[in-house]
């Protein structure tokens, strides 16, 4: 059976928050404020752990994920929020397989 895995954008506080909400080009689609965010993240969290999901907190960075936009060809929105989410977990869970797999031989 295949993990169930997903990777959740998180923020790493307040003002990483505030810095990549004032260049997202969806920022009305963000809650007000960090404190609200963290929330509805927690919720999101615990609700899919307990639905059976591997859940990934993969952090974004005001320094290089409008870099990883540009270079993926995304604006800096909701659905590259998304994409830059699973990317990273998968390639994470990749990484860890590969690792686990080193250490049975």
């Amino acid at each position: 059976m295949k993990p169930m895995l997903l990777g959740v954008t998180w923020y790493r506080g307040k003002e990483d928050f505030d810095r990549l909400k004032a260049m997202a080009k969806d920022s009305e689609a963000l809650p007000d404020t960090y404190e609200k965010w963290l929330h509805g993240a927690e919720d999101v969290f615990g609700q899919m752990t307990l639905r059976g999901f591997t859940v990934v907190k993969v952090y974004l960075d005001p320094e290089t994920f409008p870099a990883w936009c540009q270079a993926n060809g995304y604006e800096m929105d909701g659905p590259a929020r998304s994409r830059y989410g699973s990317d990273f977990a998968f390639s994470s869970y990749k990484t860890w397989k590969s690792m686990a797999a080193d250490e049975r031989r």
